[in-house]
């Protein structure tokens, strides 16, 4: 079990080095460039947060979320909640592939048996101090959105966000 668990982490380590390096080729055509703002992080509201400090970052919870199930969402976003809840610790959810519908306001949510959408679901999330962050090029690429389709209050995951919350000290990490 423990040499499975390694062998995930290393190809979950791959895959975000590999989405990094795409992301900076990406970051030179006009159409991510325009979706990510040209900053290194933004807001629907045009308010730039500060990445979290790797202190602020340690034991956290970093949830991959490639999946735009409903189901498998709202399961990954309820756990993602209770943990923030319940132990206070950092937690992350990374929003991309499939994922990143599930932060488009101009797809038509349907409620899930909890009697929340999913929009609802991850507007609870951020309520409870977690954080969202959306893959800029999955954003554009596999979602077809721009920064103004986003979820108010989720964030562009550059690089300085992203890496930050799946490298920091001691964070598990969850894929759904």
């Amino acid at each position: 079990m423990k040499k499975q668990l390694r062998y995930l982490t290393s190809l979950i380590v791959v895959a975000f080095a590999l989405y990094g390096v795409f992301a900076l080729v990406m970051s030179f055509q006009p159409s991510i460039a325009h979706a990510a703002g040209n900053e290194s992080a933004q807001l629907q509201e045009d308010t730039p947060p500060t990445p979290r400090t790797p202190e602020e970052l340690k034991d956290g919870l970093f949830i991959n979320m490639t999946t735009d199930d409903i189901d498998r969402a709202a399961m990954a976003v309820g756990f993602a909640t209770k943990i923030r809840k319940q132990t206070g610790r950092p937690v992350t959810i990374f929003f991309n592939t499939q994922g990143v519908r599930l932060v488009d306001v101009d797809i038509p949510q349907s409620t899930h048996k909890s009697g929340n959408t999913i929009h609802e679901m991850i507007q609870m999330f951020m309520d409870e101090g977690g954080v969202a962050l959306v893959c800029p090029v999955c954003m554009v690429n596999v979602g077809g959105m721009e920064t103004e389709d986003i979820l108010p209050g989720v964030i562009i995951g550059t690089p300085e966000f992203t890496w930050g919350a799946l490298f920091a000290e001691n964070v598990t990490t969850l894929s759904y």
